[in-house]
Formats: structure tokens, C-alpha cells, sequence
């Protein structure tokens, strides 16, 4: 039985115990490549440094953007290791999910935790309560037991 819940920027597919992810509109900024890209450039112009300059200059861009990249630390290790970017989910790969709204009540959360420790964010609209009955489906397959 297919079943389509519609998202901030697509739509969200349940069809044959399979979540398929559909994104149509999405601004770049919020694409995969460039969260990616953009965590990435810290490491990139960090080690840049140690070839740019002559050594009084180089020693201090090393120094700001290591600290720099110290503090991003946490958010490349979220992106390059604990974020799922597949538009495929298998329901019984899904162990549990949280639901988050932000803090302007406009657009709710709903955080896909995989069996292998990653994580799939989707975000609906607050508003068209497309993400109630998009727990619920999720909710009655985790609470199935699963036989071998």
C-alpha cells in the first residue's frame, strides 16, 4: 500500500516497507554537497596554509584557522559520519525516532535513527500535520517484532 506525506521540500514515499524521499525543491544551500562542501572548506584552507606563505604568516593562518576548524570539529564529524543521506530506507533498518520543532513553530523535525547509528532528518510543515500520521506508520512498524 503506497502512501505519500508530504514534506517541506518533496515528499515522503511509504511503499513496500520502504521509505523512498523525494526532494524537489531544495535550495542549494540546503543540499547534501553543499553541508558537505562547506564543512569540508575548513580542513581545505587549514591545510592550504602550510603552503601559502612564508613562515611569520603562516604560522598565524595556521593558528586561526586551526582554532577555527576545532571548533567545527563536532559538526564535520556529524556530517561526514553520523548523517544518512540515503533516499531509501528500509523500515526495518529504523530503530527509533525523534520528533524536534523549531523554535519559530513553523517547520517540525523528524529524526530517522538507523540501525547502523546514522541519522535521516526530514523536515514537514508545522502546519499541514503531515508528519503525525507519518510517525504513526513508522511507530506500528518498529513496534512489530521482526521474525527471521
Amino acid at each position: 500500500m503506497k502512501q505519500e506525506f508530504t514534506t517541506l521540500y518533496g515528499k515522503a514515499i511509504f511503499d513496500n516497507n520502504r521509505i523512498f524521499i523525494r526532494t524537489f525543491d531544495v535550495p542549494f544551500s540546503r543540499t547534501s554537497f553543499a553541508v558537505v562542501a562547506y564543512q569540508l572548506l575548513y580542513l581545505v584552507i587549514f591545510v592550504s596554509q602550510f603552503f601559502v606563505y612564508e613562515p611569520p604568516r603562516r604560522y598565524v593562518g595556521i593558528l586561526l584557522w586551526g582554532l577555527l576548524l576545532a571548533f567545527h570539529l563536532p559538526d564535520l564529524y556529524l556530517v561526514l559520519f553520523k548523517r544518512s543521506y540515503a533516499n531509501m530506507i528500509p523500515v526495518q533498518h529504523i530503530r527509533s525516532f525523534n520528533i524536534e520543532n523549531d523554535h519559530r513553530g513553523l517547520h517540525t523535525t523528524v529524526s530517522l535513527v538507523l540501525a547502523n547509528g546514522r541519522e535521516r532528518k526530514i523536515l514537514f510543515r508545522t502546519l499541514e500535520n503531515q508528519y503525525q500520521p507519518f510517525t504513526e506508520l513508522i511507530e506500528q512498524h518498529i513496534a512489530q517484532p521482526q521474525l527471521a
